[in-house]
């Protein structure tokens, strides 16, 4: 199945390599961005066709473990591929009660309070009411400052879509409280944005942490970066009865069909760029971002 998948990824990139060499010289100028734009069809072609075999933490595994690099007629292409759910989605800070109502997750803010009082952020309540403001559907603040959408009529109430609406958060923080400390957090490894649960098999080991802060150094490379095979349940880590619930609490779950991938298409002195999400369960892409150096 390994062979037949890298084969299939081969094979379809340098078909895109030729397709995009006869529109090349028709378009000479958008040569490269018709290069990425193709290569990038041609791997969703491939995750689709292949639904069956990696809609599972072993094929999301497999994906992971094969980084391709192809060469050609003087383009160079890199194909890397990781979960996107390595992290905590901080729009589950609001949830559904018994009633169908929604209030405030007690269990994230513990969690967000203990995050920025690891890295000494001088004004937990306030940030974490920034959270709570942007996600609720009113316009009332929690504490003065804490709603952004009064300060900013360019920032939309409502989900946190992504790192950058994220980021607005912290900058407004920083401006209330002229406290950089925020900056220390290591968010790029604590949340993720597009998937609701954990993947227990990628989860992110600064993650792991902080939600067990009391998990030894060695339990936690057991988990995460050395584990010596694929989690099918929480039963099977070897954790407390305790620790195997808290981790329940934050929607860790042995598989989440969630993919990130990272197409680099590179070209004399030039790099295009291709950064995307993709749902294997659904077959569609969550998300594109493009770069062109």
């Amino acid at each position: 199945m390994t062979l037949a998948l890298v084969v299939a990824l081969t094979s379809l990139l340098y078909l895109g390599f030729e397709m995009s060499e006869a529109a090349s010289r028709r378009v000479e100028e958008k040569h490269l961005l018709l290069q990425r734009d193709l290569l990038l069809a041609n791997v969703i072609q491939i995750l689709q066709r292949k639904r069956k075999e990696l809609n599972s933490s072993q094929g999301l595994e497999m994906l992971v473990e094969l980084p391709l690099e192809l060469e050609a007629e003087g383009i160079a292409v890199e194909l890397t591929f990781d979960s996107a759910a390595k992290g905590i989605n901080p729009n589950n800070f609001v949830m559904k009660d018994d009633r169908n109502r929604t209030i405030i997750n007690p269990d994230f803010v513990l969690l967000f309070d203990r995050i920025l009082q690891t890295y000494d952020v001088e004004n937990k309540e306030l940030f974490i009411a920034m959270i709570e403001d942007t996600l609720d559907p009113d316009l009332n603040e929690r504490i003065p400052g804490s709603e952004l959408a009064l300060s900013n009529r360019r920032f939309a109430q409502g989900a946190i879509e992504g790192r950058a609406k994220f980021h607005m958060l912290i900058q407004r923080y920083i401006e209330l409280t002229q406290d950089p400390k925020i900056l220390a957090v290591p968010w790029d490894k604590i949340l993720s944005f597009h998937a609701p649960k954990i993947d227990l098999n990628h989860i992110e080991p600064t993650l792991l942490r902080l939600i067990l802060p009391y998990l030894g150094e060695e339990t936690i490379q057991q988990i995460t970066t050395g584990k010596a095979k694929l989690y099918g349940s929480l039963k099977e880590l070897p954790l407390a009865k305790e620790d195997r619930a808290e981790l329940k609490k934050y929607g860790v779950v042995p598989f989440v069909p969630i993919l990130q991938g990272d197409l680099v298409v590179r070209e004399g002195k030039r790099r295009g760029e291709v950064k995307f999400i993709y749902d294997l369960a659904e077959q569609r892409v969550l998300e594109i971002e493009e770069k062109i150096f």
